[in-house]
């Protein structure tokens, strides 16, 4: 019916957004704030803030990964930033190198 179920603060200059829908986990890019805003939607629609992460001033195009993992883009340093998150831990940027192997 077109209805807003919920909203989200992200920080500044939200670059875009991607949904992993295996996790039900929401990936939020603000590259100005130079952060991740990470969230979990609920059955109902409501998101429910997991953490807001610090990455890079300018790192945009956020694309959701197998599970709990994101990768952003960083185009000031030509590198790709993966973050991850365990159940059993906090969500933290993991690496910042330029190639992956999931």
């Amino acid at each position: 019916d077109g209805k807003i179920l919920d909203s989200l603060q992200t920080g500044a200059g939200l670059d875009n957004i991607d949904y992993s829908p295996d996790a039900k986990i929401l990936h939020a890019a603000a590259s100005q704030a130079g952060t991740l805003t990470v969230a979990e939607v609920g059955d109902d629609g409501k998101f429910h803030l997991k953490a807001t992460v610090p990455t890079v001033k300018g790192a945009r195009g956020v694309v959701a990964g197998k599970g709990e993992t994101a990768y952003l883009i960083d185009p000031a340093e030509g590198r790709i930033l993966k973050l991850t998150h365990k159940s059993d831990s906090p969500l933290s940027l993991l690496s910042k190198n330029n190639s992956y192997a999931d």
